[in-house]
């Protein structure tokens, strides 16, 4: 199981949650409507992935978005999971994307 507080600790996120295929809460830490989040960003991993199939020929591991306000990213962490971070710290951007490529697929 994923340790949502050393994650969280290790790099100053906000929040997160982790999310099943079907857009279900598994996990979550410091979110005010983790249901809604998880039913967003499944849809949206879902959406962007064929997207990059049709256009890439690949399956989608990571997606990233930002804002004026801060950032996200999602990962897939096994064919039935996403977990997804939210930080408004910019500065600790490449610390992030280091930490959810190694977290256990």
């Amino acid at each position: 199981m994923i340790d949502l507080k050393k994650i969280k600790e290790d790099t100053e996120v906000d929040s997160i949650v982790i999310a099943d295929k079907e857009g279900n809460v598994v996990d979550a830490l410091d979110t005010e409507y983790d249901t809604n989040v998880a039913l967003m960003i499944e849809t949206a991993f879902s959406m962007c992935n064929d997207m990059s199939q049709d256009l890439l020929n690949g399956s989608l591991d990571q997606l990233m978005a930002k804002s004026s306000e801060g950032y996200l990213i999602a990962n897939r962490i096994n064919t039935n999971s996403i977990i997804l971070v939210v930080s408004k710290n910019i500065s600790k951007l490449g610390l992030l994307l280091k930490y959810m490529n190694s977290i256990e697929k």
